[in-house]
């Protein structure tokens, strides 16, 4: 096992090249001082001018990493691993793990997400087998953007903590190995610290994503029609600045059916984790606090968010105005591995007879599933025939399964 090799040098495989991926590649190799080796798995290997990227500090430092090897070939980079990191869309992670499969020697490898959402673990247990040692961050480390693929990334923000939950990897080795290749210590401080979670029912009703860029959407274009919208009727470029009082509304009703949704599986199941899912309002303040201009209602502490102010809404222009991007992973992270999965533990737990309001999550996903030309609601009911894409909890599923790993 990795934990094996704790006092000599690793492996660490990361797949994806986005935001998150360029800093853990400028991050790794000074962190540890060269103890752990960086590799990259990539579909355009030909992007990476350097091996040395670099990372930018808000302070104005500047880290340098060193990649030992890049590759688009699973084969040539996972079986050496000690961990294997995937820091892509969270839509995507299905394929990822299908990919890398045949290579992961779980007695040997880690496999992590840098960000978790829905029933990621539920899926990494099913691809990998229940002896699969995985981790799952229930946050990115930092805020973070690209500044030149292959080259540099900035670190906006650091965060003091994220919350990890593991399955087969205990809590020593999230510290010593895990720990130290995201935080920001040249900026002088030891963080984010890890923080481990008593079961992944932080992460799975997490008030984050999964509920706001919903309610954004629909609301900068809930008056498409199938044509492009121009002039005055042109959405904000902004996803976030100054959200309309309408998804703030939106928002906070989801909100609402995400608590009453968390509330009645904690009372079915006693799972601790759903304690520490706090309100979406009372998550920002604490997470945010003075970056947020206004509290006084829900869109104007998205839309007063300094932390949010830099994200674009994602769309497809044309000459004749914008039309939405069905494809982004704001609309295929939140509506197929957010919404879809909320609903699917709503719909369990109707099953023991549960029965707790989704009505505003089902109304998102229908108007986000005829955007993308997918059907995962018919009826109301999640029996469309994209589910199968899905991971979502089955009828039959054990309702323990949302919470801990050893159900799985």
């Amino acid at each position: 096992p990795a934990s094996a090799k704790a006092d000599g040098e690793m492996i660490i495989t990361l797949i994806g090249a986005g935001n998150s991926g360029h800093v853990c590649a400028a991050l790794i190799e000074g962190n540890t001082n060269g103890r752990v080796k960086t590799q990259l798995l990539t579909h355009n290997p030909g992007v990476w001018k350097s091996n040395t990227p670099r990372v930018t500090f808000p302070n104005g430092d500047v880290q340098v990493g060193k990649i030992h090897k890049i590759s688009d070939n699973p084969a040539d980079l996972i079986p050496q691993s000690d961990i294997v990191l995937w820091t892509g869309p969270v839509t995507n992670t299905k394929d990822i793990f299908e990919n890398i499969r045949p290579y992961l020697n779980t007695q040997k490898t880690a496999v992590g997400t840098i960000f978790s959402q829905g029933l990621q673990h539920l899926l990494a247990v099913r691809t990998f087998g229940p002896d699969v040692r995985f981790f799952a961050l229930r946050n990115i480390p930092w805020l973070c953007k690209l500044i030149e693929k292959g080259v540099e990334s900035v670190i906006v923000g650091p965060k003091s903590s994220i919350g990890v939950m593991t399955i087969n990897i205990p809590p020593e080795w999230v510290k010593k190995e895990l720990e130290p290749l995201f935080v920001v210590q040249k900026m002088g401080k030891w963080e984010p610290v890890m923080d481990m979670l008593p079961d992944f029912c932080p992460v799975v009703f997490n008030p984050a994503n999964q509920i706001i860029h919903p309610a954004r959407y629909w609301g900068l274009f809930r008056s498409y029609k199938g044509i492009p919208l121009a002039g005055k009727d042109e959405p904000s470029e902004w996803l976030y600045r100054n959200m309309d009082e309408v998804s703030g509304q939106v928002l906070a009703v989801l909100d609402e059916e995400l608590q009453a949704l968390k509330d009645a599986y904690y009372e079915a199941t006693g799972a601790v984790g759903c304690k520490s899912v706090i309100p979406l309002a009372l998550r920002l303040k604490q997470q945010y606090g003075d970056q947020i201009a206004d509290c006084s209602t829900m869109a104007k502490m998205v839309g007063t968010n300094k932390a949010y102010s830099l994200a674009k809404t994602p769309v497809i222009r044309t000459e004749d105005g914008v039309s939405p991007a069905p494809n982004h992973r704001v609309v295929t992270d939140d509506i197929g591995w957010g919404l879809c999965t909320l609903v699917s533990i709503a719909e369990r737990l109707e099953v023991m007879g549960i029965r707790t309001p989704t009505s505003m999550m089902r109304m998102l996903i229908d108007w986000h599933q005829k955007l993308m030309g997918k059907e995962f609601l018919v009826n109301g009911r999640l029996t469309g025939r994209d589910c199968e894409e899905l991971v979502l909890l089955r009828p039959d599923d054990p309702l323990e399964l949302v919470a801990k790993p050893q159900f799985c």
